[in-house]
């Protein structure tokens, strides 16, 4: 009698134990999400994208958290059909370390994570703007004289990879008031060679991962718009000249 209870027990166990883990698994298994990458820098691009059972008229909640576990960002997504993805750029000051991706739907709720790599940051002054330059850990290039071309649309710069013995990963932000190629892909050249590097951009910059080799002497960026030679505040005074100069011939030509 006493082991007919013993295993009465047992199986109630059991099925206490498989119930739980059933739901725990239809939970996490009605919502469906994933990051555009697993590693990230400062500066990138994060998009959360994914998808739920649909329930009508409720939104996507989707809080993210820092290694502290202090809230980084906060999204409210409307859904399309069942489809939902919201974004955000990592700031400068960003902690490194492991971020969590809360994400609520109704009753649903999924957990996803991401990593921040906080790696040496580099600025490359390009007339009234500059491109931001990061690279995972000690960088061992060194970016030197600039130079733009408003004619081809050219950014050119100067690099000495003496000192490294491998090829360097390096993470280019690069404001689209700089350059651009709206539409399109940045033109990418190393000593005069076409070069593969991934692109991807925000609103307001875009980011380039290229792998750069031993070796490598010049960076030329090609756009289809580039920063003018002359910056705003020179294009102002030098307006504000020609309008004076206009005005004093028209005034003494009148004589």
């Amino acid at each position: 009698m006493l082991m007919r209870k013993s295993v009465s027990m047992s199986l109630v166990v059991l099925l206490i134990v498989i119930t739980s883990i059933t739901y725990a698994y239809a939970q996490s298994s009605e919502i469906s999400a994933t990051t555009n990458k697993q590693f990230y820098e400062l500066g990138d691009k994060v998009v959360i994208s994914g998808s739920v059972q649909l329930v009508s008229g409720t939104p996507v909640t989707i809080i993210v958290r820092n290694p502290m576990g202090n809230v980084y960002d906060v999204g409210q997504v409307t859904l399309m059909n069942n489809l939902f993805s919201h974004d955000f750029v990592l700031s400068d000051d960003s902690q490194g370390g492991t971020y969590t991706i809360n994400i609520k739907h109704g009753t649903q709720s999924a957990q996803i994570h991401f990593v921040v790599n906080v790696g040496q940051l580099i600025i490359i002054p390009v007339l009234e703007g500059e491109i931001k330059v990061r690279s995972n850990g000690t960088n061992l290039i060194k970016y030197g004289d600039v130079q733009v071309s408003p004619v081809d649309n050219t950014i050119m710069i100067s690099m000495d990879t003496s000192k490294v013995d491998s090829s360097v990963k390096q993470e280019f932000q690069i404001p689209k008031n700089v350059i651009d190629h709206p539409g399109g892909l940045l033109v990418i050249k190393i000593d005069g060679k076409e070069f593969q590097c991934t692109q991807s951009e925000t609103n307001t910059q875009r980011i380039l991962d290229c792998l750069i080799q031993v070796g490598s002497k010049e960076l030329e960026i090609i756009g289809t718009v580039v920063i003018p030679e002359f910056g705003p505040q020179s294009t102002v005074i030098f307006t504000v000249g020609m309008i004076t100069l206009v005005l004093i011939f028209s005034r003494y030509g009148m004589r």
